[in-house]
C-alpha cells in the first residue's frame, strides 16, 4: 500500500516540477523582451560581470525548465515500473526525488516559501514510502514473481 501512495506522489511530484518547469520557460520568454533584455545586460555591466549575456540567460533558463520537464515526464514514465514492484524503478525515482529536494530548497531560498515546503515535503514522504519496509517486501516478492515467471 505504501508502494502506491509512493506512486502517486510521484504524480503530484511531477505536477510541481511541471508547473516549476513551466515558470522557467515562461520567465526565460519574458527575458527575450528588448527592454528586459536590455536591464538584464545593464545590470550585469553595473556589477562588473563580463562574459554573460542576457541572451545567455535567457538559453539557460529555457534549457533549465525543458530539462526539468523531461525529468518530470520520465518520473511519470518510471513511476509505472515502480508500482509493478522493479526495484531499478525505486532506485532511479529517489535519484528523482533526491534532486527535487534540492530544487524545493532552491525554491525555497528564492523566497517562494509555499512551493518550495510543498516541494521538499512531498519529496521526503516519498523517499520513506519507496524504502519502508513494506515497499522493501512489496519488490523482493514481485521480483521474486518476476524470477519465477521467466
Amino acid at each position: 500500500m505504501t508502494l502506491t501512495i509512493a506512486v502517486i506522489l510521484q504524480w503530484i511530484a511531477a505536477i510541481i516540477s511541471i508547473i516549476g518547469a513551466v515558470g522557467l520557460i515562461l520567465g526565460a520568454f519574458a527575458t527575450l523582451d528588448s527592454g528586459v533584455r536590455d536591464q538584464i545586460d545593464n545590470a550585469l555591466s553595473s556589477e562588473g560581470v563580463t562574459g554573460i549575456s542576457a541572451g545567455a540567460i535567457t538559453g539557460g533558463v529555457f534549457i533549465a525548465g525543458l530539462v526539468v520537464a523531461a525529468i518530470a515526464v520520465i518520473r511519470v514514465i518510471v513511476a509505472m515500473s515502480l508500482a509493478r514492484g522493479h526495484n531499478w524503478a525505486r532506485i532511479l525515482i529517489s535519484v528523482f526525488a533526491i534532486l527535487s529536494l534540492l530544487g524545493g530548497i532552491g525554491t525555497l531560498l528564492g523566497g517562494n516559501w509555499l512551493t518550495g515546503i510543498v516541494s521538499i515535503v512531498v519529496e521526503v514522504v516519498i523517499l520513506w514510502l519507496l524504502w519502508n519496509a513494506s515497499s522493501s517486501a512489496y519488490i523482493k516478492v514481485k521480483t521474486a514473481e518476476r524470477a519465477v515467471a521467466g
